[in-house]
């Protein structure tokens, strides 16, 4: 990551907008969570990320019916 989307990531996680919700296992790299509150603290990143969802679930959508297999805890 470079400097400059580190700085982004802690401005986001100092405002409440994200916050760390585990790590990815085979990268390592860090996950976060969005929160509601990234739709105050930056409106551009929050529509590009509801952007980014919806287009991959249109995208689950049009493959039709799949099989799933759920692991219950």
């Amino acid at each position: 990551m470079n400097p400059r989307q580190e700085a982004l990531i802690e401005h986001l996680l100092l405002q409440d907008a994200i916050e760390i919700d585990s790590i990815d296992n085979q990268s390592g790299e860090m996950l976060y969570k969005i929160k509601d509150k990234m739709k105050e603290v930056s409106p551009e990143i929050f529509q590009q990320l509801t952007d980014q969802y919806n287009h991959h679930m249109f995208q689950l959508i049009d493959q039709g019916p799949t099989r799933m297999t759920w692991r219950l805890r």
